[in-house]
């Protein structure tokens, strides 16, 4: 538990199972609201690597949760 708190990665997507609650909850919201307050904020402060540089080097894919790659 305190190895996903310290990544601020919800257990219901790093295959945990909760210990006081009988479900695991909807986890397509889950990854949604994860995408929205922690992974697209982290991006967007690695993106400010390329207004440093003067130019991209630093690119991500768009976050879909049935991305066949």
């Amino acid at each position: 538990a305190d190895l996903m708190d310290a990544h601020r990665v919800p257990f219901q997507l790093m295959g945990g199972k909760p210990e006081n609650i009988g479900s695991m909850g909807d986890v397509e919201k889950v990854a949604k609201v994860f995408v929205r307050n922690e992974l697209s904020p982290l991006q967007d402060r690695f993106r400010e690597v390329n207004d440093w540089l003067g130019m991209e080097v630093i690119r991500f894919k768009e976050y879909t949760l049935d991305n066949p790659e």
